[in-house]
């Protein structure tokens, strides 16, 4: 399982090469492009599995190209809510549109029925680890 997971991590890694991000900057632009309303840094490191001091420095990066606004949380002014600006969706779009290719790839090798099987057996996979106790 490590290998496979590896060697699909080289292949994701790849796509977003290829849209020019890393692959925790392109799943941070789907979280944010799915929110309903802004997140915070606690709530971004949570859903990337992802150190706090590594997922500031991913922030600080997104803020630096303007992709992410880090404006201070009126609630908690220790806090930043972020959000994707115009930019951001933009290379969001531009990531899905490298990802969605290469899921096309695999589809043709793989096949549309088993590739959907093989996702719906690993979100069940996903939903069984999260409840083990860490």
């Amino acid at each position: 399982m490590l290998v496979g997971s590896h060697r699909l991590a080289g292949h994701l890694n790849t796509a977003c090469d290829q849209a020019g991000v890393s692959l925790p900057l392109a799943r941070a632009l789907q979280f944010l492009a799915s929110a309903t309303e802004p997140v915070t840094p606690t709530q971004l490191s949570r859903e990337l599995g992802r150190s706090p001091a590594a997922t500031s420095e991913l922030i600080k990066r997104l803020v630096k190209s303007e992709q992410i606004t880090a404006d201070v949380d009126p609630d908690d002014r220790r806090s930043f809510k972020l959000m994707l600006t115009d930019a951001g969706r933009a290379k969001w779009n531009e990531v899905r549109g490298a990802l969605e290719q290469a899921e096309a790839v695999i589809e043709r090798g793989y096949g549309g029925h088993r590739l959907e099987a093989l996702a719906g057996e690993l979100d069940e996979l996903v939903t069984a680890l999260d409840k083990v106790p860490a």
